[in-house]
């Protein structure tokens, strides 16, 4: 079996050892980009909230003073899952015996 020593760049054609980079590609690429979650040295340390943020002042000016709305339900729509729930519950008693 032949051990493969190098191979063909698929983006410039030139001939490459393994495990090393393409010569022709590195000859292009002027500085390393960031990757995507690293953030910019300037941005370290921002001034963010500290203990005296007041988390219920903040819902109250981000959603205002009303409560939410309950989502009320039918009571059609608990018999209905009521009724579900014990016809599953009997079918596996059912087909389990």
């Amino acid at each position: 079996m032949t051990e493969v020593l190098s191979y063909v760049c698929p983006f410039c054609g030139g001939q490459v050892r393994v495990g090393k980079p393409c010569p022709g590609c590195l000859k292009k690429v002027k500085k390393p980009q960031p990757l995507s979650w690293e953030q910019e040295k300037s941005k370290d340390g921002l001034d963010l909230p500290g203990d005296d943020f007041d988390y219920d002042e903040f819902i109250a000016r981000e959603f205002g003073k009303s409560p939410h709305r309950r989502s009320e339900l039918k009571w059609y729509w608990w018999a209905l899952a009521v009724a579900l729930l014990i016809g599953m519950i009997s079918g596996v008693i059912f087909f389990r015996s």
